[in-house]
């Protein structure tokens, strides 16, 4: 594995639970469906993801695909789409996660250590008490 590219694209773990309708048309009516391309694939063009792979699972999911976006709104209107038109008929449960390559990760888990460091400790001094509203408030990244 690659770890020095830089992705300049958002990788997702998409993940559907077929509805038993569609289980059903597909067991009884028509088992070639399976090969065939998703319904729904002109929503991934429209929002230009490129699929790497779909997986049929025997477990929580009935369908996992990794898709490939240019950016995380991408995934968001396709999971929009996808619930907006085929949520309770082809599927009754659709989700996404967004992968991290390991530089990204080691990247992600670098800014939050340094979160931690300026952040209260609430094991140590218990959580806070009150409300804050956060609205509309830019926190800006203090210069080393």
């Amino acid at each position: 594995m690659d770890t020095e590219k830089k992705t300049t694209s958002a990788w997702f773990l998409l993940q559907g639970t077929y509805s038993p309708y569609t289980w059903k048309y597909r067991v009884t009516t028509d088992t070639d469906d399976f090969k065939r391309p998703p319904d729904m694939l002109g929503l991934f063009k429209e929002v230009g993801a490129k699929i790497h792979g779909i997986w049929y699972s025997f477990g929580e999911y009935d369908l996992v695909a990794i898709v490939e976006v240019e950016k995380a709104e991408d995934m968001a209107g396709l999971i929009i789409g996808m619930r907006a038109g085929w949520d309770g008929k082809a599927f009754d449960k659709v989700n996404a996660t967004q992968l991290l390559t390991q530089d990204e990760a080691a990247a992600a888990c670098a800014k939050g250590a340094a979160g931690l460091k300026n952040s209260r400790d609430a094991s140590k001094d218990g959580p806070l008490t009150g409300t804050m509203d956060y609205t509309n408030v830019e926190f800006k990244k203090e210069k080393k």
